[in-house]
C-alpha cells in the first residue's frame, strides 16, 4: 500500500509504531414512536434506573484514573457526575419523556445536542471543550439504557494504535494501557479531557485528524507521531526504521533514566524511604516494577468485581492474587479487601437495604464486607492461598474501632482453620493490616497499633472525614486542603505510634506522590510511600 501521511494536532508527545485498530460508538437510535400515556411512567423509571448504573460507572471511571494517572486526573469524572444531578440535562430529559411523551434514547441524544450547542458557542477553549462530558455522560446514559457492559474492557492487540471519530475518557479506562501504541481521533481537542488523559498516561495521540476514519483501514501497519501530530500509514521501511530509531533513542534515556530508578531513595540527610505503587489490576503489577516500585502499597480489588453477572469466585481472585504476587517476588504486595459502598458502589454487593441518604458514613469497606460473610470468607481463603507465592500482606479499608479489627481477624482466623482441616496451602502468618483514613482510627492509634501488622494512610478520605467536605465536590475544592494542620497532626501521630510499637506504616492516598507534600510526608515521619505507578 502507498504510504499515507495524515496530520492533525499533536496532543500527547511521544512515538509509537503499531496497527491501526478501529474503535466505534453505537450509533444514534432511530427515530422511535411516542411514548403513549401508559408507557410513560414505565420509562421514567427505566431512565432513572439507567442515571442510577450511570452513576456507579463513574464512580469506578473515576477511582481507576485516580489510581492509573492520580487524582488531579480522576477529578475529570467529578464534572460528568454533575450531569446527573443537573435538572438543565437529566431534568430536561425527564420532561421530554414526561410532556413530549420522546423514548429514554431520543430525549437523551435531543438534550445533548441542545447541550453540546450551547458549549460551543462559548468563546472558551476549555469550556467549549466540555461538551465532551456531555456527550460522554450520554453515551454511558445509551449504554445502561440498553444493559450494556460500560466499563467492560476492551480488549485490544498488542501495540494498538487507536483510531476514533472521538474518545472520550471513560473509554480510555476500559482499556489495557500497556498494550497503546497511539491515540489518533478526528474530533477532539489538546484540552479534551481525553486528551489531558493521554498526556498523563504517556500515550502518543493526535487530534483533529480529517478523513481519518474513511482513510485509516484495520490492521494497517502505521506510526503515530504525537510530537509531529502525523498518522502515517502504510510507512516504508526508511520511515519505519527512522522511527525505530527515535523510539530507541527514548528509550536509551528511560534506561538512563532507570540506572536512578533502580537505586534506593534516601533523603540528603541518610533517612531511607520506600516507594511502593498503587496498581488496580493484575497487569499493572508489571509496568509497576519496570518503572522501580519496590513493592504494592495498594492493590484495589474492585475491578474483579464490578458490573460482574456474579461475584467472583474464588478460583479467580485466587489467581489474580497470585499472579501479582509471582511477579513481584519477594517484595510486599498489599491488597486491600473490597472497598465498596460510598464513592464506589458496585453491582451484585451491596448493603442490602434502602438507598443510604449518605453512603460516605454508611455501610461501606469493611463495613459491607462483615455484612456480607460468603463473599468476605471466599475473598479471604483466595487472599490466605495466594500468599504462598509470594510476600501478600491484607489490608482491611474503612476501619474505625478495635471492634472491628477483631471482627476482620475473627473471620482470617476461622478461614485459615477451613483451609487447614481441608488441606489447602495457605498461609497462617500473613501480615494483617489496616488502612486508617476515619479520624477515629487516627486517634485510637495507640489502641489499633496493638491488634495488626501493620497501618497504610489513606490520605484521601482521611482529609474528607477529617475536615468534614465532600472530596468530590467542586464548590468545596478550596475547602479541601491536604495541609491542614488538624490532617497534618494526625498524620504525624500515626506515624510516629507506628515507629514507635516497631510497626510498619506507609502512605496511600493522592499526596504520597505530590512532589509539594512529599518532603512534608518525610518530615512527619513518613519512611513509605505509594503512588500510581504514572508517578
Amino acid at each position: 500500500m502507498t504510504t499515507e501521511i495524515l496530520t492533525g494536532t499533536p496532543a500527547a508527545d511521544g512515538i509509537g509504531i503499531g496497527r491501526i485498530v478501529t474503535y466505534r460508538r453505537r450509533a444514534p437510535s432511530a427515530e422511535r414512536p411516542p411514548l403513549q400515556a401508559g408507557e410513560i411512567e414505565p420509562e421514567l423509571r427505566r431512565f432513572r434506573d439507567a442515571v442510577e448504573v450511570t452513576r456507579r460507572r463513574i464512580a469506578t471511571a473515576r477511582a481507576t484514573t485516580a489510581e492509573r494517572a492520580g487524582q488531579r486526573e480522576a477529578a475529570i469524572f467529578d464534572a460528568q457526575s454533575l450531569f446527573l444531578d443537573d435538572p438543565a440535562f437529566v431534568g430536561e430529559i425527564e420532561r421530554a419523556i414526561g410532556e413530549r411523551h420522546a423514548r429514554a434514547e431520543s430525549a437523551i441524544e435531543t438534550v445533548t445536542a441542545s447541550v453540546e450547542s450551547m458549549f460551543a458557542a462559548l468563546d472558551d477553549d476549555y469550556l467549549r471543550a466540555r461538551a465532551d462530558d456531555a456527550r460522554d455522560v450520554a453515551s454511558q446514559l445509551l449504554q445502561s439504557l440498553d444493559g450494556g457492559e460500560a466499563t467492560t474492557a476492551i480488549d485490544l492487540p498488542t501495540e494498538a494504535i487507536i483510531v476514533a471519530d472521538e474518545l472520550f475518557p471513560s473509554d480510555t479506562t476500559r482499556m489495557d494501557i500497556s498494550r497503546l501504541a497511539g491515540i489518533a481521533t478526528e474530533r477532539g481537542s489538546t484540552t479534551a479531557h481525553v486528551a489531558i488523559l493521554a498526556r498523563a498516561l504517556g500515550i502518543p495521540t493526535v487530534v483533529g485528524v480529517a478523513g481519518l476514519l474513511r482513510r485509516a483501514v484495520d490492521g494497517q501497519v502505521a506510526i503515530l507521531d504525537g510530537d509531529a501530530g502525523q498518522l502515517i500509514l502504510s510507512p516504508d521501511d526508511n520511515a519505519l526504521a527512522a522511527a525505530g530509531e527515535r523510539m530507541a533513542l527514548a528509550s536509551a534515556e528511560r534506561e538512563r533514566l532507570a540506572t536512578d530508578r533502580d537505586l534506593p531513595a534516601v533523603t540528603l540527610d541518610g533517612e531511607r524511604v520506600e516507594l511502593r505503587a498503587n496498581i488496580g489490576t493484575p497487569a499493572e503489577a508489571a509496568v509497576a516494577l519496570a518503572r522501580g516500585a519496590e513493592g504494592i502499597g495498594l492493590f484495589r480489588t474492585e475491578f474483579l468485581f464490578v458490573d460482574q453477572p456474579a461475584l467472583p469466585d474464588e478460583e479467580a481472585q485466587y489467581t489474580a492474587y497470585r499472579n501479582v504476587a509471582k511477579v513481584m517476588g519477594e517484595r510486599p504486595v498489599i491488597i486491600r479487601t473490597l472497598d465498596a459502598g460510598g464513592d464506589k458502589p458496585l453491582p451484585g454487593i451491596s448493603n442490602g437495604g434502602p438507598a443510604e441518604m449518605n453512603p460516605f458514613l454508611g455501610v461501606r469497606g469493611l463495613r459491607l464486607s462483615l455484612a456480607h460473610p460468603d463473599p468476605f470468607r471466599t475473598q479471604l481463603r483466595a487472599l490466605l492461598r495466594a500468599a504462598t507465592a509470594g510476600n501478600i500482606w491484607i489490608m482491611f479499608p474503612m476501619v474505625a474501632t478495635v471492634g472491628d479489627v477483631h471482627a476482620a481477624r475473627r473471620f482470617v482466623d476461622d478461614v485459615a482453620g477451613e483451609l487447614a482441616s481441608e488441606g489447602i496451602p495457605h498461609r497462617d502468618d500473613t501480615p494483617l493490616g489496616i488502612m486508617i483514613e476515619v479520624p477515629s482510627a487516627a486517634i485510637a492509634i495507640d489502641l489499633l497499633i496493638r491488634e495488626v501488622d501493620f497501618v497504610s494512610i489513606g490520605t484521601n478520605d482521611l482529609v474528607q472525614y477529617t475536615l468534614a467536605v465532600d472530596r468530590t465536590n467542586p464548590a468545596l475544592a478550596a475547602q479541601y486542603p491536604a495541609f491542614d494542620v488538624a490532617v497534618l497532626r494526625l498524620i504525624h501521630d500515626v506515624l510516629a505510634t507506628a515507629r514507635a510499637a516497631g510497626k510498619h506504616a506507609g502512605i496511600c492516598g493522592e499526596m504520597a506522590g505530590d512532589p509539594v507534600a512529599i518532603p512534608l510526608l518525610i518530615g512527619l515521619g513518613a519512611r513509605e510511600l505509594s503512588m500510581g505507578s504514572a508517578r
